[in-house]
């Protein structure tokens, strides 16, 4: 996958995600339920068939509870103060997911379900949830559907990071180096004229993490100062052995990569230069672990972070970049994009990487979705490359032009980590 950050993000490895989840509730009811076997489970429009099959298979399954209330957030546009408009929008937010959740949690806590509940997509999630679990929650007027878990996940990247490096660039570069796709956007005549490097901004990605102390990276974290696992800054919510909790890690080098092309340093000393804004300064949630596939739950608790690090939406970031997604088109992400628009963020989404030299219209989501700047591959010569997922999108007969852009993105030199 590739994405872009404060007008444009690259990638030189080829990713194809398929977004999102793994969840919870197990039920501890008063009776044993009957064997799989012995279970015969009607169809509900509400309920995605897909889980209705788990659950006669299994006995029990994940599922997420999608409520069918929004939060009215349009009021948030017109508020001018930053601090004020953060806090605005998860008040809101929070309050919608409160009023609308309570009759649905009440069940699952009367069936011994345990579930986890989101305040901005406004879903609960619920792991190992019985036949009974689902059905005292099914038919409520307030909930939208119940569908299975969605997951996405993340290629192994060395291969696709060293391989067109030994093919195309030498094993040696001349210090100071500015990679090719900062010239091919302009970034250094921007640079010059304006005199700005992305000083007072703040970026962040949703992925595997971020080695903090990279030489590239280390001076635009933005807790360098402070306690490296300083939660304004930094969110695992996927740990793993080779990533526990603490400070910023990266055990997939592809969170590093995307961070050094939007704010590596170009510091004289380093021998590339490869960053959008190296002025910049960054934080970040892991979603994914290793190359396993990121559960929908870790998604969600990113981005409810990246709406209020440390539970303050003044730390927030202006930009948060996301380079995953699922294959064809799912509204369960829309309603956190929805959010960070209204809260001042700006999300960027790659455009995938499920495309084709001849394939046209295969942009999955999130990145379809009308929201969110959606960006595409290119290489040296300005051709999309052929990997790249391109439009047009449509919703029902409407059609919007998707991707936005095209950005550099191939044979992109940036940080990384074995």
């Amino acid at each position: 996958m590739r994405g872009s950050i404060i007008g444009m993000k690259f990638r030189i490895y080829r990713l194809t995600g398929i977004i999102a989840i793994t969840l919870i509730a197990m039920l501890t009811g008063l009776r044993l339920p009957h064997p799989a076997a012995a279970q015969v489970i009607q169809p509900n429009p509400r309920v995605e068939q897909k889980l209705l099959d788990e659950l006669q298979a299994n006995g029990s399954a994940d599922f997420v509870i999608e409520m069918a209330e929004q939060a009215d957030l349009s009021a948030a546009y017109a508020i001018s103060d930053w601090n004020e408009r953060g806090q605005y929008v998860v008040d809101t937010l929070k309050a919608t997911a409160d009023r609308s959740q309570k009759g649905v949690r009440g069940q699952l806590e009367r069936q011994g379900a345990r579930y986890t509940a989101y305040f901005a997509s406004n879903v609960v999630v619920v792991r190992g949830g019985s036949q009974r679990a689902l059905e005292a929650v099914a038919n409520l007027p307030e909930v939208a559907r119940v569908r299975a878990p969605i997951m996405v996940r993340l290629e192994p990247v060395q291969s696709k990071i060293l391989q067109p490096f030994r093919l195309t660039l030498p094993q040696a570069s001349i210090q100071g180096v500015t990679d090719w796709g900062i010239t091919d956007t302009g970034a250094p005549s921007f640079w010059s004229t304006f005199e700005r490097q992305g000083e007072g901004i703040i970026v962040a990605n949703i992925d595997s993490g971020v080695k903090y102390n990279h030489p590239a990276l280390a001076q635009s974290y933005r807790c360098v100062a402070g306690n490296a696992d300083d939660s304004r800054c930094w969110f695992n919510a996927n740990p793993g052995v080779n990533c526990p909790i603490g400070v910023p890690c990266d055990d997939n080098g592809h969170g590093t990569h995307t961070m050094g092309t939007m704010v590596g340093n170009d510091d004289s000393v380093l021998t590339d230069n490869v960053g959008m804004a190296p002025s910049a300064q960054w934080i970040a949630c892991r979603a994914f672990r290793g190359t396993e596939d990121a559960p929908d739950a870790a998604l969600n608790a990113c981005a409810e972070w990246i709406l209020a690090p440390a539970s303050n939406p003044a730390n927030r970031p202006h930009v948060v970049n996301n380079s995953w997604g699922i294959t064809g088109h799912n509204e369960w992400f829309r309603p956190i994009v929805r959010a960070w628009l209204a809260a001042g963020i700006f999300p960027v989404f790659s455009a995938g990487n499920s495309g084709s030299n001849s394939t046209c219209g295969n942009i999955g989501s999130p990145a379809d979705y009308p929201e969110g700047l959606t960006v595409t591959a290119h290489d040296t010569l300005g051709q999309i490359a052929w990997f790249s997922s391109k439009g047009p999108n449509f919703y029902g007969e409407i059609s919007f032009v998707k991707p936005n852009l095209s950005a550099p993105g191939v044979s992109i030199r940036s940080a990384y980590v074995n």
